[in-house]
């Protein structure tokens, strides 16, 4: 009825919620049409997965490098004014004492420091330096060999025949006589003009033989340019035990019109040796001894060889 227990707007069996019989069962909560439970049943474990680490949490690093120090900049700082010394006279700025140069605009303080040498500007070539010794060297060496050729064309035959004589090409010209003053037993006057070295021609006498001749003749008048002679017994170096070697000496050609030309001449001690004997028209050379090398009263002197040498006919 409607005044009975069951008569307050409710059905039996359906608690009321202010009702003190008993505490309603609580509501599962919804959001966007979901209820917790079911968001959860969504999700998918993943087995040992790291935890997400807080937004603040520092992250990884390597072990830290050691770095070198930085170099500390210093701020550059003007020189301290010298309190004693000359102004300079150029832009006024005060100098210790002993400068030789300012050191603010580099103007020369006095006339005792050295002077810098100055070069060539930028772009300017350096002058060269010619070599005035050599070209006046060159210059002399022309000057004679022009006053040669001049002189043979001016000076007539003579001058020209010495110029040509000094070029001309030389040929070994034999004798057609050979004598001698004096020859010791087994090196007569033959040796000497053998074309042996080996073999020579001796004085006979002991000591310097001074004035003992030995003397070539030609066939026919010979343009002669030179004589080579080869002193005492071989052309080797000499020995204590050889024969005494000319040394001092007189050379007299005689020419086709019987005028004698005569020079002195003196030899090194040892080996083949060649002596000027220009002479045209040359019939007779002959070698006048004076002097000698390890000449003693036991020793003669010996020529192991006497050449002759004549100008070229072609």
């Amino acid at each position: 009825s409607p005044g009975g227990p069951d008569s307050q707007g409710g059905r039996v069996g359906q608690g009321n919620p202010s009702s003190p019989s008993g505490p309603a069962a609580p509501r599962p909560a919804r959001e966007g049409g979901i209820s917790e439970t079911g968001i959860r049943a969504l999700l998918v474990p993943v087995p040992d997965a790291s935890p997400i680490p807080p937004v603040d949490a520092p992250g990884s690093v390597l072990p830290g490098r050691p770095e070198a120090a930085r170099p500390r900049v210093r701020t550059p700082q003007a020189a301290p004014e010298p309190e004693h010394g000359a102004p300079c006279r150029s832009c006024g700025t005060l100098n210790a004492p002993g400068r030789h140069f300012c050191r603010s605009c580099a103007t020369l303080l006095d006339d005792t420091a050295p002077e810098a040498a100055e070069g060539p500007y930028a772009g300017q070539r350096p002058r060269l330096h010619h070599n005035r010794t050599r070209w006046i060297t060159r210059a002399v060496v022309a000057a004679v060999i022009v006053a040669a050729v001049v002189g043979g064309i001016i000076g007539g035959p003579p001058a020209a025949r010495a110029v040509q004589d000094h070029f001309a090409d030389r040929v070994p010209v034999a004798p057609a006589t050979w004598r001698a003053s004096h020859s010791g037993p087994h090196h007569g006057v033959k040796l000497a003009f053998d074309g042996y070295s080996n073999t020579w021609w001796g004085t006979g006498y002991s000591g310097n033989s001074d004035g003992q001749y030995l003397e070539a003749g030609f066939g026919q008048p010979t343009n002669l340019l030179n004589i080579v002679i080869t002193p005492g017994a071989s052309g080797r170096t000499p020995q204590a035990a050889d024969p005494a070697r000319p040394r001092e000496f007189d050379l007299i050609v005689t020419d086709s019109a019987g005028k004698q030309h005569i020079s002195q001449h003196r030899l090194n001690d040892g080996g083949a040796q060649s002596i000027s004997a220009a002479v045209r028209d040359a019939m007779t050379v002959r070698l006048v001894l004076h002097t000698a090398y390890g000449a003693t009263d036991e020793k003669q002197v010996a020529i192991a060889e006497l050449e002759f040498f004549g100008r070229s006919a072609g």
